[in-house]
């Protein structure tokens, strides 16, 4: 991901037009297909379209380019027909492929009339951008969730409405492949999204460690609690929080992770949700994703003011779409913990209806149905 601000604008403002127009002029490759990511790696909901694309062997039909500094965990029976190039290499493959997909940045390359570009976000929009203002739109079409998003993502990011559709998000469906915890502790998932991320620039909270209510030298005191509740915690840091100094933290009954030590220990965050039993949750759009699956969610609110009013959030006051406990101190944890443990959900009517609210799909067939929405078929 280029970081340098200046740089970066210099060429989208500079540069990049005079490669738009000759996109133009380029045929596309009606079976081409490129995957792109400028997030370090494939992962997300572009990552989770190249596994399907490979799985039920879009290959035969299709050139699949992978444009991508990193590349690990993907392979393919095909090395032919299944391209892994850098991510500098996209901006050509860009120019010849009818279709294209990416989740995290963008190549700043206006899509062509012949040519289907589609943003499919990473996570569905809650908080605000720094700077709300007109954006050149690379792309064809931007990936929502459903009807009631639409307005609001079309002010929020200064998109025509027709360029906004409404799909699934890819990552969700592995939250359908295991959908139970085969062991007999309760799991309950904690993904606190960022406050401090230097290469993003923000600075959204006065809340300086990674997760509230406890201290450092209290995680085993809480993990001795977790034990006696037959109850586990694992929590992971969201990619873009500042983790400078820490790696992991793992006890028998309470596991936190960076991101970076999430991946090398082998988890995949939705396989995991899939397989919990609970989820707590802040401002990230994973919880909206966990209403997918209607299981209780604890929402940790210790900075909430503080979060709206540093960075506040497009739908307003957020509470009013959090179906769950809310979380403000310790004793709050605590009560929310004791409700996991004996089964004790309140809220199951409410994600109901937030459920209905924020997604159109409920299926877990959605990569299926980006591909047919982009006109790729075998």
């Amino acid at each position: 991901m280029l970081r340098n601000v200046k740089l970066k604008k210099f060429l989208v403002d500079k540069v990049f037009p005079f490669f738009s127009v000759l996109n133009k002029a380029i045929p596309k490759d009606k079976n081409r297909i490129l995957i792109y990511s400028a997030n370090g790696q494939l992962q997300d909901n572009s990552g989770v379209l190249l596994e399907y694309l490979i799985k039920n062997k879009y290959y035969k039909k299709y050139t699949i380019i992978c444009a991508s500094e990193k590349h690990d965990g993907f392979t393919s029976p095909d090395k032919k027909r299944v391209v892994f190039i850098p991510q500098y290499g996209g901006i050509y493959q860009y120019m010849r492929s009818k279709y294209v997909f990416y989740s995290f940045g963008q190549i700043p390359i206006k899509p062509a009339q012949d040519q289907n570009v589609f943003y499919t976000t990473h996570g569905i929009p809650l908080k605000k951008t720094v700077e709300v203002k007109k954006l050149d739109l690379f792309f064809s079409y931007m990936m929502i969730t459903s009807e009631f998003f639409k307005e609001k993502i079309a002010e929020a990011y200064q998109c025509p409405k027709e360029k906004i559709c409404i799909c699934g998000e890819p990552k969700t469906d592995k939250m359908f492949i295991h959908s139970e915890n085969p062991d007999n502790t309760r799991l309950i998932v904690w993904t606190p999204t960022f406050r401090q991320s230097d290469y993003l620039g923000y600075d959204d909270s006065h809340m300086s460690s990674l997760l509230p209510f406890f201290k450092d030298e209290e995680w085993g005191n809480l993990n001795d609690v977790l034990r006696d509740k037959n109850v586990k915690i694992i929590a992971k840091m969201h990619p873009a929080q500042n983790t400078k100094g820490f790696s992991e933290i793992v006890y028998s009954n309470l596991e936190i992770y960076s991101d970076r030590s999430f991946k090398k220990n082998g988890m995949e965050l939705y396989e995991l949700l899939g397989k919990s039993n609970a989820l707590i949750a802040d401002y990230s759009s994973v919880y909206l994703e966990y209403l997918l699956l209607n299981r209780p969610i604890g929402f940790a609110l210790a900075d909430y003011d503080d979060y709206k009013n540093t960075r506040g959030f497009i739908l307003g006051d957020q509470i009013k779409y959090m179906p769950g406990k809310k979380i403000c101190h310790r004793d709050d944890f605590y009560a929310y913990i004791d409700d996991i443990a004996n089964g004790v959900d309140e809220f199951e009517s409410e994600r109901k209806r937030m459920q209905e609210l924020f997604h159109q799909y409920k299926d877990g067939h959605n990569c299926e149905r980006i591909l047919k929405i982009a006109g790729i078929k075998m």
